[in-house]
């Protein structure tokens, strides 16, 4: 897994599209979900995780491969999400700056584990997929059920269905 990341890490350094792409689809989701964790707002995370990914193909050839990668893509969403609290929010992200190395490494295995959580519901059914990402993002059973309008024991049937 990490072997072919770093395959493509290179590929889309030295220009391949095809490589950006995967990376793309690889990491949308998992970084917008972590930038959401800190925004608290899908669109302002979706225009985060989007800025990101145009600047890291624009910068495509300063990239550094392998597990930093990781850190890389991570800690770039997270300071840039910081930073759109601090500008716009006027927040405070006092809090956050002094985050040990240690938390920031914990935080990265638990979105690591998210993507391959989100790999794994992909293959799902389009409505029991559709529940689980609803279920991601915090939204309550009876509220996907009326979202979707459904019972909210089918909610809990897809739910275990897709365990």
């Amino acid at each position: 897994m990490i072997e072919s990341m770093e395959i493509l890490v290179r590929q889309m350094s030295n220009g391949d599209r095809k490589a950006y792409a995967a990376l793309f689809h690889e990491f949308y989701t998992p970084l917008l979900l972590y930038s959401i964790k800190f925004t608290k707002n899908r669109d302002a995370s979706e225009d985060i995780v989007q800025d990101f990914f145009c600047r890291l193909w624009e910068g495509r050839k300063r990239v550094v491969n392998g597990k930093s990668f990781y850190a890389y893509i991570y800690s770039s969403v997270r300071n840039r999400s910081l930073n759109y609290l601090r500008d716009i929010h006027s927040v405070s992200i006092e809090g956050f700056e002094k985050q040990s190395d240690e938390d920031f490494l914990c935080e990265m295995m638990e979105e690591e584990v998210y993507r391959e959580l989100y790999a794994a519901i992909q293959k799902l059914p389009k409505r029991c997929r559709q529940i689980f990402l609803l279920k991601l993002d915090g939204e309550e059973n009876q509220k996907i059920a009326d979202m979707l309008q459904i019972s909210e024991e089918t909610v809990r049937s897809q739910l275990r269905r897709g365990k």
